[in-house]
């Protein structure tokens, strides 16, 4: 599942996939506001999605973003994993990240000092990624 055309001809891609999160690198990587507040941040942050078997790493080396297809197990500082359908609600702004993860509906491993201390730049990353033309 690559690039789709919408009703407006615009590029669309299907959320959740690697050219989502391909196109979400790529916008960080230009937006000037990620870049001053992830400037120093090195860390690894593996999003999956369990009901769909799709898993991608989101590299951050002082700020510069790579995106990785991974295994759901592979080594980072921060994973996260929900349903489709708590992903969706993210994409869709119909929930906030904080909101699924303390309710539940995404878990998170790692440090929960060291997340909240990122939650600035993770909103950023989020912001970014309700403004890319998608389907769901």
């Amino acid at each position: 599942m690559g690039l789709l055309r919408g009703g407006s001809g615009a590029s669309m891609v299907q959320y959740f996939t690697k050219a989502f999160f391909d196109e979400l690198a790529g916008r960080l990587n230009v937006d000037a506001e990620w870049g001053k507040k992830a400037a120093a941040i090195v860390a690894k942050i593996v999003l999956t999605c369990t009901d769909r078997n799709a898993s991608f790493l989101l590299d951050i080396q002082n700020g510069r973003v790579a995106v990785h297809d991974v295994a759901p197990d592979v080594p980072a500082d921060f994973k996260f994993e929900g349903t489709y359908e708590a992903w969706t609600q993210l994409g869709k702004g119909e929930k906030d990240f904080q909101g699924l993860v303390l309710g539940g509906r995404i878990r998170f491993r790692g440090s929960m000092p060291k997340v909240m201390a990122l939650m600035g730049p993770l909103s950023r990353i989020t912001q970014i990624a309700q403004q890319i033309p998608r389907e769901f």
